[in-house]
């Protein structure tokens, strides 16, 4: 049975969030220490006030702590507004539950109080991301189960529809791959399949990418990694291949023969006879330096007509050659001995 692939949370620390969280670390702090440091130095004129001037120590001690407690609480709260994200993050931003913007990258304010009453919806990591695909044990087209694996390169182009159409973007985009992958190898054959990845790629993205736009992700480029095919089929498809390259070379060979004889033609059209007679001559001299060659040569300066009479005449020639009843002809047509001849007389 397939197991997922594990999938990150885009929350996950690297060491450059990591970096980063220390300086909005380091700057809440210092926010913190600055409001401490100015609502302190009130609460202190406030005491002092209270317990010297009006003469009244016991209202100077409740305004020494009252006013150190509350400004320990407001400094903390002003320093967690402060926002500092990286260049390839975006924060959503609501008010009063709508939206209400796109905060990013940098510092930025998020003040959840009147008149503001803003909050923070969800932070979107804008990189290209990659998830792993798999179709196990699916049948193609022609009823051949297969396992298909593909990897699939995407990244969030609108922060908003990701943060607010979707509960969860990256999961969303791997359900549509897997289903739009299935869909995809089982309307092919495993032939197209095999032979034909770059197109089923490219089919794939345009799926998928149509799926994914609806919640803001843009898919750059989807890549077929394997194919599974069952063992029983491998030599199959070996003599198919082969086939298919013999028939290839074939072709190659037909068409070849028939722009030499077009050439040639054309060739002999620009020569004239006399020029393409001496052109067969070089051909045959460049033939017969090669070790055991024999070439025999007829009709060379004749016309087709006499080259015809030529053939004729060599086949006539050797019929008469052979066995048979024309052998007893040749013996009919010897002189007679003198004896004979004599005799005759």
């Amino acid at each position: 049975m397939a197991t997922r692939p594990r999938t990150y949370s885009y929350r996950m620390l690297t060491p450059g969030n990591r970096n980063l969280y220390k300086v909005q670390s380091v700057q809440r702090t210092l926010i913190w220490l600055g409001v401490s440091l100015v609502l302190g130095l009130i609460v202190l004129v406030l005491a002092a006030i209270a317990g010297f001037w009006l003469q009244l120590p016991p209202l100077g001690m409740v305004v020494l702590g009252v006013g150190g407690l509350v400004t320990l609480v407001i400094a903390s709260t002003v320093s967690s507004w402060l926002h500092i994200i990286p260049e390839f993050e975006r924060v959503v931003v609501l008010k009063m539950g709508e939206f209400y913007g796109v905060r990013g990258p940098g510092r930025f304010w998020v003040i959840p109080y009147p008149p503001y009453n803003q909050s923070v919806a969800a932070k979107v990591d804008t990189r290209v991301q990659t998830r792993v695909i798999t179709a196990a044990e699916t049948l193609t087209a022609d009823n051949v189960p297969v396992g298909c694996e593909a990897v699939v390169f995407w990244r969030v182009e609108d922060p908003q529809r990701a943060a607010l159409q979707v509960q969860n973007y990256a999961e969303a985009v791997f359900q549509a791959a897997n289903s739009a992958l299935k869909d995809t190898v089982g309307t092919m054959e495993l032939t197209d399949l095999l032979g034909e990845r770059d197109k089923v790629s490219r089919q794939l993205e345009q799926i998928i990418d149509t799926a994914a736009a609806a919640f803001g992700v843009d898919v750059s480029s989807v890549e077929i990694t394997d194919v599974h095919v069952p063992q029983d089929l491998i030599q199959e498809l070996s003599v198919l291949a082969q086939s298919r390259r013999a028939a290839q070379a074939k072709i190659a060979e037909a068409q070849a023969e028939r722009i030499i004889a077009q050439k040639l033609q054309e060739a002999s059209a620009m020569m004239g006879r006399q020029a393409m007679e001496m052109y067969r001559l070089n051909v045959l001299e460049r033939i017969g330096r090669e070790e055991g060659s024999q070439i025999v040569v007829y009709g060379l300066g004749s016309t087709d007509a006499q080259m015809e009479t030529t053939l004729a005449a060599a086949a006539a020639g050797s019929m008469v050659r052979g066995t048979g009843a024309p052998k007893r002809a040749r013996k009919t047509a010897q002189p007679a001995p003198p004896e004979k001849q004599r005799f005759d007389k």
